[in-house]
């Protein structure tokens, strides 16, 4: 076989880049011509292997990878691969190594608007679409299993274009003698005494690794640790800025910036904890290579491999979303527990297994496996572009063939109906779903929505992002069977979302209507009021620091699981939280829409005996702080809750007020 490995980039101590070789390497072993093409190349080139350098001068990142692409399409055109093979997102690939994060979703959370009118946007975002988008023919090697959901989310990808790689640890960076040793001595070089901790940062990208939040973390230690601490960070990046803010932050004395270096191993070795709290990371196979080396592992839960920390129980992985504070403390924290013996015992039994040193092998399989599915040869006809995304089970029960007309026109139990949207139920397959559909809001209704300043809801997009970025959070929601949507104009664009019927559950708004008249009679039924304002608090506070917020946030939005059927799981019920249609996802949720967001669920339970004491649970748990803390400090905040949700009451009293006076003149209620 013949196969072209493209990269935009080569240098020896990237991730990515490592990788690349590996593979290629693997494949060059059993008997495969293997060209690597790339713009440049940094570091020694393997043997056996053909490096085309393709080189491509202009002053953006976006520029120079479409120049590449260019002049990588002009070169395949003379040449007969087999397969060709990407470790970067660009159009013609028969495979790709994903491993890096899918750009729509960090843009989409991470910018406004106006960046997706830019052309760096713009580049990146049709470079990504061309290997996941639905109408790609393009098999993507996985890393991660939390990726596949965010790819398949943003373009729909189809599950059977997906190939899980086993998680990545190279034998060639195993210390397996003289560990002691390579410990010494490296110490003696850093000029680390055998009595300080050792912190160790690895990541050639400094600002996507997180090294601002350590150097955080080290200047916030108490002044005995903090004597104590030296950082080393090792990376192939521009360090000036970060030394600068070393000398700002006091500790510049206690941080050494050691560039690339292809010691790891016996880095590793000298390390007493590794640190990497990543804002992204696909994978991560440093968290893999410092728990197999002994070393405890602090890190953040955006990391593909933390799955593998907390499997082997060998170090600290943070929850979403990233807390400054608590990740001081945790390092704090970790810097003097014994329990650091038993982690560094637990990184190396788990390090021990043979399946951890698989994934080029398992890779080069793939590889051939394509290969030899399309006969030898690259040229597949473009598959069609699905109009939707049905899981498994609900497209057998629709029909193979099932389109968007068809699923807009089922028929069910109608539940709710409004211009251009419905909602019903309908069963397949033994199995019952809610359909929502939208067929279009019209010009007038966008441009009323955009007078008042309010973003118009087009579709079922809304709700099927919310499900997702919630469901990541770990917060209940129902879920996605099918989704889909047409490109036609916003104000006639079509789409349509399906989640699973949750059975056994009932509405939070009647199940609380118990206590309208009476306080919860029995000291169980206290004690699950106060599981459920504790809850509530939790997901209000998951949701917006995650930037997230709902505008529908009331307490017949969520769904309670019967209690009986909890108890006789000897667990807590589940709270779903739905009706996700106009929900907004932003970097960070705006005050004035937290307010509303508990306003809501405030004027929502107004009618309930709630004591002073229940309401002061609930917002510490949504703090996560002491009231000592909240109160002096966010009292305006509060105080802005309260005035919204009375104001939301007064409407409400109005509306009662007309309806009733409708009603005794036989007139019909305005709107």
């Amino acid at each position: 076989m013949k196969l072209a490995f493209c990269l935009f980039k080569y240098f020896p101590y990237g991730g990515l880049q490592r990788d690349f070789l590996r593979i290629a390497l693997e494949c060059r072993s059993r008997g495969h011509e293997v060209v690597a093409f790339t713009s440049r190349w940094r570091g020694e080139r393997p043997s056996h292997i053909e490096v085309r350098q393709l080189p491509c001068w202009r002053l953006t990142n976006h520029g120079r990878n479409a120049a590449f692409h260019g002049r990588l399409q002009a070169e395949l055109s003379t040449r007969a691969f087999d397969a060709v093979i990407g470790f970067d997102k660009m159009p013609g690939l028969d495979l790709y190594y994903a491993a890096d994060t899918c750009f729509a979703a960090r843009a989409r959370l991470r910018h406004g608007r106006l960046y997706r009118l830019t052309r760096r946007y713009r580049h990146f975002r049709q470079f990504e679409q061309a290997v996941f988008g639905a109408g790609s023919t393009t098999d993507i090697l996985l890393l991660s299993e939390r990726e596949e959901s965010v790819y398949r989310q943003f373009y729909l990808t189809a599950e059977q274009r997906f190939h899980r790689l086993p998680a990545i640890l190279d034998s060639a960076r195993r210390l397996t003698a003289d560990a002691d040793g390579a410990r010494r001595r490296v110490r003696r070089e850093l000029d680390v005494e055998d009595t300080a901790w050792l912190l160790l940062f690895i990541g050639s990208r400094f600002k996507t690794k997180g090294l601002e939040r350590v150097l955080a973390a080290v200047a916030a230690l108490p002044g005995e640790q903090r004597a104590r601490v030296r950082l080393a960070v090792v990376g192939d990046d521009d360090s000036r800025g970060y030394q600068r803010l070393a000398r700002r932050m006091c500790i510049d004395d206690r941080v050494r910036f050691l560039g690339g270096r292809g010691d790891v191993p016996e880095l590793l070795a000298a390390a007493d904890l590794l640190v990497h709290p990543a804002l992204s990371e696909s994978a991560g196979a440093v968290l893999l290579e410092a728990v197999a080396a002994g070393v405890p592992v602090l890190t953040t839960d955006v990391c593909g491999y933390a799955v593998h920390v907390e499997q082997a129980q060998a170090g600290v992985v943070l929850p979403s979303p990233f807390d400054q504070r608590r990740f001081n403390n945790t390092l704090s924290e970790m810097l003097t527990t014994p329990q650091r013996e038993q982690w560094s015992r637990n990184g190396r039994t788990y390090g021990s297994d043979p399946a951890l040193y698989r994934m080029p092998a398992r890779a080069a399989d793939i590889i051939e496996g394509w290969v030899d599915a399309n006969h030898g040869g690259r040229h597949r006809p473009t598959a069609e572009s699905p109009a939707l995304y049905l899981r498994d089970e609900l497209r057998r029960s629709l029909g193979q063939a099932a389109r968007l007309d068809e699923v807009l026109s089922l028929g069910g139990q109608l539940y709710r109906q409004a211009p251009g949207r419905r909602t019903l139920r309908f069963e397949r397959g033994g199995r019952a779903y809610f359909l929502k559909t939208h067929t279009g809001v019209g010009w007038r209704e966008i441009v009323k929505n955009l007078l008042y300043f309010r973003l118009p809801v087009l579709g079922a997009a809304n709700e099927w992002h919310g499900i997702h970025h919630l469901h990541r959070l770990g917060i209940d929601v129902p879920p996605i069977a099918g989704y889909g949507t047409d490109s036609r104009s916003p104000a006639r664009r079509r789409s349509f979302i399906i989640t699973d019927e949750l059975a056994d559950t009932v509405s939070l708004e009647a199940f609380c209507e118990r206590w309208a008249h009476q306080a919860p009679p029995s000291a169980a039924e206290v004690r699950l009021k106060r599981q459920l304002i504790q809850r509530l608090a939790s997901i209000s506070r998951l949701m917006h620091a995650n930037g997230a917020n709902h505008r529908d946030y009331y307490l017949c939005h969520f769904l309670l699981e019967h209690p009986e059927t909890a108890a006789a799981r000897a667990t807590v019920p589940r709270l779903y939280l739905i009706d996700m249609h106009r929900m907004q996802l932003r970097r960070r949720t705006p005050t004035r829409w937290r307010v509303k967001d508990i306003a809501g669920l405030h004027f929502s339970s107004m009618h309930l005996p709630l004591t002073s004491r229940d309401r002061l649970r609930f917002v510490s748990a949504y703090r996560d702080k002491p009231l000592r803390e909240i109160l002096p400090n966010e009292a305006s905040f509060w105080r802005q809750v309260t005035r919204r949700a009375a104001s939301l009451a007064a409407a409400e009293r109005r509306r009662s007020q007309r309806r009733g006076t409708a009603a005794a003149t036989g007139a019909a209620p305005s709107a």
